[in-house]
């Protein structure tokens, strides 16, 4: 970004950490630079994770510089005090946590100078002229700055004090946080639906009527339901109904008219792409993240807002001619609609009441390059300019049919559809059927040609992929699929757009969570913790859901930013006085789980802090473990077990060199508890290579 903004700024010089000419410093703060201190900041003392020294609770907030950006940070904290300086522009994302990171450096640099904030929501030069034309008065995002210190310090209390007392009374690490408990309590609690469902068999009567204009389906209902839950019934329908005669009773005709999907937020962009392509949030963040920064062809993607405002309007022609000049389908639709002249604006698409920081994702107006990016990200973006054509055009319009025949006393439903207008589903075809009932009328007799039984059974209800997950996160355990409703119940979701992947990703490292093909699955692990943890508030959904409202509260100014954290500390203080009742014994022997016998003493050997070790370290003193992460790569349960219970692993790749190089490897484990590396043959190197080859024509 420092580089886009000098590109656009003038000529400049690379120094060592900034780009310099004779108006303007340009310095970045990657990494972050700055976070608030750890417990032993404030207290020696506190280096010791002990249940006595719990609420940690410090009276004001430390920073201190990153450890692995320090001197970096002291770059620019000499940059911001040179006596040649007499201004400062927030440069950084225009967004809470960007304002975060400016405010600590700021902060903690001891600069004094006046700020103007550079807010933008795209990289081209425009976008960058203009926002530097428009600079803001650094006060005129206090109240943002504030949410964001909110935001970071009851993170802070809450994960520093709950991860503490329960590894300590667990005898085991244990990750607990403001949010990623409550999306864990979430998975955890659809696996017991899972595994407390019961199947049951239904049955179904299908009956193929004749009129006089045609064959058609129906099937046997009462009330609001078509299953029968008896064999022996749906027999007795069928023996009833088998050949008789019927009529034609109600016949109801429906239009449904369904608009253009919004715009995408991030949320939505990557539920769309975990969906459609199995995408990690966390991959759909960091290629959109790309697109926006590197390539320039969208808009800031970390946004919460589905919509734009009414100074973009002006723009979307030009954007619009840009797509228009591809090739495809959403291309031929752009064509189409600048060949209609002016470009049908709804409030569906400007809406300035429901932006805040950020409008909507769309493309920017630069042309891509050779074609438009390829791969993975060409799909991302691909999928941003097919909403943005999309929005514009007509709904997508069906006529329903719902038909009753009567047969006797017994009842059957058919339903057909057929589309009037395609509409915006050209771009994104529907996978519903178009149904064809005959023209029937009521009063029409019928006959029964055909009747049979189908059987099922009940199924329970599917694992959250990271899709389903993020939408409820997006509405804190609503699940809504309707999205005009979804939108308004957005005040209560739990995280940001911006902070869901990572969420998602922390439950992923700590072992609390498993992906199953696109299924997401609470491991044993997991589970237990959110059975055992004493303050059912922590993984409440609600709870989080209306913190992280006040949060948006505090930045709107409705909500005082001291009277929050007073609730985040009385919060803190209550939890871990009810940690502290915990019996120890129980939970310990609940939360630590064996992977297998220790090589030297037969005891179990489970989970310790940043390791796998004997389970008799503290009553006889047993050395053994081995280290849960090497050469950057974090061991699984079940390629510990492996290595005790025959010494080595399977292939792994993902492993790092001291030079950042990748490389697969067999890990072996000795009797001491000393891993080595083990490396394939070049012979077999060759085989899996051949393997990999796709087989020539022959």
């Amino acid at each position: 970004m420092a580089r886009d903004l000098a590109r656009v700024l003038g000529r400049f010089t690379p120094r060592q950490g900034w780009l310099e000419n004779d108006r303007l410093l340009i310095s970045w703060a990657i990494g972050h630079l700055v976070e608030l201190a750890e417990p032993e900041d404030y207290d020696p003392a506190w280096k010791t994770w002990r249940l006595a020294s719990l609420p940690i609770l410090p009276e004001q907030f430390r920073l201190r510089p990153v450890a692995r950006t320090r001197d970096h940070f002291a770059t620019v904290a000499q940059l911001l005090g040179r006596p040649d300086v007499g201004l400062v522009v927030n440069a950084c994302d225009a967004g809470r946590e960007g304002e975060l990171i400016f405010r600590y450096l700021y902060e903690l640099s001891g600069c004094t100078l006046p700020v103007r904030r550079l807010w933008i929501s795209s990289l081209t030069d425009e976008a960058i002229r203009e926002g530097f034309r428009r600079l803001r008065a650094g006060e005129e995002l206090d109240r943002l700055a504030a949410a964001a210190r909110c935001r970071s310090e009851s993170d802070w209390l809450v994960g520093i004090n709950a991860t503490r007392a329960m590894s300590k009374r667990s005898l085991t690490l244990v990750s607990v946080g403001r949010v990623q408990t409550p999306t864990l309590a979430l998975l955890v609690q659809r696996e017991k639906e899972i595994a407390d469902f019961r199947p049951c068999p239904f049955w179904r009567v299908i009956v193929t009527f004749q009129s006089e204009r045609g064959e058609y389906r129906g099937t046997w209902y009462r009330g609001d339901e078509a299953e029968l839950w008896s064999e022996a019934e749906a027999l007795e329908i069928l023996a009833r109904v088998q050949g008789k005669p019927g009529m034609v009773g109600r016949v109801t005709k429906s239009r449904r008219t369904q608009p253009p999907h919004l715009l995408h937020d991030l949320t939505d962009l990557q539920r769309e792409m975990n969906r459609a392509y199995g995408f990690s949030a966390s991959k759909t963040l960091q290629l959109a993240q790309e697109l926006y920064e590197r390539d320039k062809l969208i808009t800031y993607p970390r946004t919460a807002s589905r919509f734009l405002t009414p100074e973009l309007v002006p723009l979307l022609p030009r954007l619009m001619t840009v797509v228009a000049a591809g090739e495809g389908p959403v291309a031929a639709a752009a064509r189409e609609l600048l060949a209609r002249g002016r470009l049908p604006v709804t409030g569906r698409l400007v809406n300035p009441a429901r932006v805040k920081d950020h409008h909507a994702i769309i493309p920017t107006p630069r042309a891509p390059a050779d074609g438009g990016p390829r791969g993975d990200k060409g799909r991302i973006y691909e999928a941003v300019v097919r909403r943005f054509v999309a929005s514009f055009l007509p709904s997508y319009v069906t006529e329903a049919t719902r038909v009753e025949t009567v047969v006797g006393e017994d009842r059957f439903r058919s339903e057909g559809q057929v589309v009037l207008q395609q509409g915006w589903r050209v771009l994104q075809p529907s996978a519903d059927e178009t149904v064809e009932l005959p023209p029937l009328e009521a009063g029409m007799a019928v006959m029964t040609a055909q009747a049979a039984v189908e059987t099922g059974t009940t199924r329970p209800p599917a694992r959250y992929t990271e899709a389903s997950l993020l939408r409820v996160m997006e509405t804190a355990g609503s699940l809504v699929e309707e999205e005009d409703l979804a939108e308004a119940m957005r005040e209560e979701g739990i995280g940001t757009p911006a902070t869901r992947a990572a969420i998602i990703e922390r439950l992923l490292e700590v072992g609390y969570v498993e992906r199953e093909g696109r299924a997401l699955r609470p491991t044993p692990k997991g589970m237990e913790l959110i059975a055992r943890l004493p303050v059912r508030e922590l993984t409440s959904v609600s709870l989080t859901g209306r913190w992280e409202r006040r949060l948006r509260e505090i930045e709107e100014g409705s909500e005082e930013r001291d009277r929050f954290m007073k609730d985040i500390r009385a919060f803190t203080r209550d939890l871990v006085e009810q940690i502290k009742r915990l019996d120890a014994e129980g939970l310990a022997a609940g939360m630590v789980r064996s992977v297998g016998s220790c090589p030297r003493c037969g005891a179990p050997v489970v989970e310790r802090w940043q390791v796998w070790g004997c389970s008799n370290w503290k009553t006889t003193s047993c050395p053994f473990h081995f280290s849960r992460t090497v050469a950057g790569y974090k061991l699984s349960s079940r390629q510990a077990a492996l290595l005790l219970s025959r010494g080595r692993t399977g292939l792994l790749r993902g492993f790092r060199s001291r030079t950042g190089r990748r490389f697969a490897a067999y890990l072996v484990l000795n009797s001491e508890g000393r891993l080595s590396f083990e490396f394939p043959s070049p012979a077999a190197r060759k085989q899996r290579r051949s393997k990999r080859k796709p087989p020539g024509k022959g």
